[in-house]
């Protein structure tokens, strides 16, 4: 209070003020003593209700603002120069002309729109297996894990013995080979693998039995009776893994939405003809229901086909994860992934198909 105001408490009601200018002036010390109730009451909600229209006034105002920022912000961030280009591409180059058919009328029979890969949040890509036909992309996440399935071995079982690497049981299934040999890998150099023989012989399983779907035979199962003769019907976060060469269509067409959701990770190697059915887009359809596709690679055993009006690599090697209790956002990255990119057979060339325009279905 300036020094030129004087205050005197006359007594315990009323305060004096006195300055050089104005007359002595009384002021109630309490103003709000003696008046109503209902007068209290009024002043106490106004004060409320200025208060919140100032919030809600508040947060509109940020809300319009932030809506319009998502709004402008890139879709591909950093790289959105990158796709810009690429969506040109396909509207202009006739190797992509099936690519641009199916983005501008996008239906059931358009593939891409399966193999949209997303990132997963908290989690990033890691190979497990040799950088050689026969390596698979999972994420760096195994915890609580025990058990995997792995169809079609063959001579290359690195994916295998990384998994196991994690303390995972792995459950090997291949009718057209005799049994495992260790002796083809370097298991003292301590880089390539973590363990010795005698882990690995603990920790893999093998069966001289294939998997099948509605086609029997008597040396094949269907994954839901290969699970029931393990006595794993009730396991959970489970890892599938699944090269078998074309026969993948009918055994995952036979496995149930219920027996597809104990497996935390699918990764597959996808076999195209050149005629479309109903079978493959069932399958992906089927898929693509509680598993999210979180990496693609073609694989350059296979070639350009047309598949349908989708040109394709007859070899598409895919790996999904589990929807639920994970979460997923566009994976706006450049394929290929330095690194772990590799090239399955060295003897043979790259497939000639940007995998990025399958990025571009995102929110088709």
């Amino acid at each position: 209070m300036p020094k030129r105001i004087r205050r005197k408490i006359i007594n315990n009601d009323y305060l004096t003020f006195k300055n050089k200018t104005f007359k002595s002036i009384k002021i109630k010390k309490y103003p709000l003593e003696g008046r109503g109730s209902k007068e209290k009451i009024k002043i106490k909600y106004f004060f409320i209700i200025c208060v919140l229209f100032t919030f809600l006034v508040s947060f509109f105002i940020v809300t319009l603002i932030y809506k319009n920022r998502k709004k402008n912000k890139p879709l591909f961030g950093e790289n959105q120069e990158y796709f810009n280009n690429l969506l040109q591409t396909i509207n202009t180059e006739k190797k992509y002309e099936s690519v641009k058919k199916c983005y501008y009328n996008n239906d059931d029979s358009c593939i891409y729109k399966y193999f949209c890969p997303k990132k997963v949040i908290g989690k990033n890509l890691k190979l497990y297996g040799l950088k050689k036909d026969g390596g698979y992309v999972l994420t760096d996440d195994l915890k609580n894990i025990k058990i995997a399935y792995s169809f079609g071995v063959d001579g290359e079982y690195s994916f295998d013995m990384h998994i196991a690497d994690n303390d995972i049981d792995v459950y090997m299934y291949d009718p057209f080979i005799k049994g495992l040999d260790f002796s083809k890998y370097n298991l003292n150099n301590g880089q390539d693998f973590k363990n010795n023989i005698d882990y690995y012989q603990q920790k893999l399983h093998f069966f001289k039995i294939g998997i099948t779907g509605s086609k029997k035979h008597h040396n094949m199962k269907t994954l839901q009776e290969i699970l029931n003769d393990n006595g794993h019907l009730n396991e959970k976060d489970m890892i599938l893994k699944m090269d078998v060469e074309g026969s993948e269509w009918d055994s995952l067409n036979e496995i149930s939405e219920d027996i597809l959701k104990k497996f935390k990770y699918i990764t597959l190697e996808l076999y195209f003809g050149n005629n479309t059915s109903e079978l493959e887009i069932n399958v992906l359809k089927k898929l693509s229901k509680f598993h999210q596709v979180i990496f693609i690679r073609f694989n350059n055993g296979g070639e350009l086909i047309k598949f349908g009006h989708n040109k394709i690599c007859s070899a598409i090697e895919v790996t999904y994860m589990l929807k639920e209790g994970n979460k997923f956002v566009l994976d706006s990255s450049i394929y290929p992934l330095k690194e772990i990119n590799f090239t399955n057979f060295k003897n043979r060339p790259s497939i000639d198909f940007d995998l990025n325009v399958f990025k571009l279905f995102y929110e088709k």
